[in-house]
């Protein structure tokens, strides 16, 4: 017996199959690649650009004068320690030049008045030299808005130097800002110049094996889905 010509399936009936067979299977990725990047933005981990700040210390004096002395060693970028005079000033008993001590271990950065300079002569309270700590205490960063999640402290963050090394130190966010604050400028994108708000966030407890510069630009991933007790 011969065998009948297959009839053709008419491509509109074709079609209308493949939409019943493909379709819930399309939507069904879609809707899980939609759900992946919400939650990955949401609670996925963050990284954004952080600031490394050390303490700077202002030596002035209670009283006006003019600057005496100052001992050769005292220049830019000397070491000083706490409580070593670093200049004398004359004040209202000329006999009696008083001691202006440095507050705390670190380094001189900026000499504001100098004695035998035209600027010798200060006023009570007016900056004459300004001293750094050793090294960087807190790292401060800034949450761009639209913020897609609420930063809070105890929320583990990943530290990644930019030079020297590309180790990874783990600490967490020990403060955050109740209001917004002008991101600083080294932390904005290349070539943004306009003034944008972002939520300062501060770590506090930086790992001891940690060595940063003052000013140096890191690396901070934020976990908002996994939180330390504090």
């Amino acid at each position: 017996m011969d065998e009948q010509p297959k009839i053709p399936t008419p491509a509109p009936v074709l079609l209308r199959e493949l939409n019943y067979s493909f379709t819930p299977i399309i939507v069904f990725v879609i809707v899980a690649l939609a759900a992946i990047v919400l939650w990955t933005k949401r609670l996925g981990p963050t990284t954004l650009q952080a600031e490394a700040e050390s303490v700077d210390v202002i030596v002035s004096s209670t009283q006006p004068g003019v600057l005496a002395e100052a001992n050769k060693d005292i220049r830019i970028f000397s070491k000083v320690a706490s409580g070593q005079i670093v200049m004398r000033l004359v004040g209202a008993d000329p006999k009696n030049p008083v001691p202006l001590t440095a507050p705390i271990d670190g380094t001189i950065t900026k000499i504001h008045r100098y004695p035998g300079d035209t600027n010798a002569v200060v006023a009570a309270g007016e900056p004459i030299m300004t001293i750094t700590a050793p090294r960087p205490d807190r790292l401060i960063a800034f949450l761009r808005q639209p913020m897609t999640f609420d930063p809070s402290p105890g929320m583990k963050v990943l530290i990644r130097p930019r030079a020297r090394s590309r180790k990874t130190y783990e600490a967490t966010i020990d403060r955050v800002s109740p209001q917004l604050a002008p991101i600083r400028g080294q932390l904005l994108p290349p070539g943004q110049h306009r003034v944008e708000m972002g939520l300062p966030i501060i770590v506090e407890k930086l790992p001891s094996d940690l060595h940063l510069y003052a000013g140096e630009i890191v690396d901070l991933t934020i976990y908002p889905g996994e939180v330390t007790a504090k």
